[in-house]
């Protein structure tokens, strides 16, 4: 049986996905057919309390502009969610999967059985069929974010930082929200702005 290709030949993106009809009017439809998604749930925790009440917030920032399949996405949300609800509990932390996986990718799946050189043809028809989805996110995009209790917070960097470890590339463990002064500085984490992708450095923190 063969197997899945490396997600490497899909994780770069550069410019609008082609999705229309190949026909003489070149209506926008999109591409039909293909696997459905893999993640079906994209919250976990104690989601009644505002993000506002919990004592901090952190979230996974990817370096570079890539795809994210939904196979990786539902294994950063096994990889965070079920080890926090067994140590922390459900009641003690906030989870959310940010990434939504609309986008379909293709690919042109080749005949491996003997004597397929003469029954396939090659790279002629390279368009390929659509085989999943995934999902589109810029450089410094937030992956996932959890809110906990400052005494719960390293063991949410351990989860946090296995669940770089799904993504084909390099991410960082940032603080998105937090209540007072002193527990940032007890974090030891960088500050940052999700809205402007941007890193807060310290003396814009003491001037506010």
């Amino acid at each position: 049986m063969a197997q899945k290709r490396p997600w490497h030949c899909y994780s770069r993106w550069t410019r609008r996905p082609y999705q229309h009809k190949r026909s003489a009017n070149h209506r926008r439809e999109y591409a039909r057919g293909g696997a459905e998604s893999k993640i079906a749930r994209f919250w976990g925790g104690d989601t009644k309390v505002p993000w506002e009440d919990w004592d901090i917030v952190i979230g996974l920032k990817v370096a570079k502009q890539i795809q994210i399949s939904s196979n990786a996405l539902e294994a950063i949300r096994i990889a965070v969610n079920s080890p926090l609800q067994e140590s922390v509990g459900r009641t003690n932390y906030r989870m959310r999967i940010r990434p939504k996986p609309f986008q379909k990718y293709r690919e042109n799946r080749m005949l491996a059985f003997a004597g397929a050189d003469r029954v396939q043809s090659g790279m002629r028809n390279s368009f390929g069929r659509s085989t999943g989805v995934c999902a589109r996110v810029r450089a410094g995009s937030i992956i996932v974010d959890v809110a906990t209790h400052l005494k719960n917070l390293d063991v949410v960097r351990d989860r946090l930082r296995i669940a770089t470890m799904k993504i084909s590339c390099s991410a960082q463990i940032v603080i998105l929200k937090y209540k007072t002064p002193e527990i940032l500085k007890q974090s030891g984490l960088p500050l940052y702005n999700a809205a402007k992708r941007r890193e807060i450095p310290i003396y814009e923190i003491a001037t506010t």
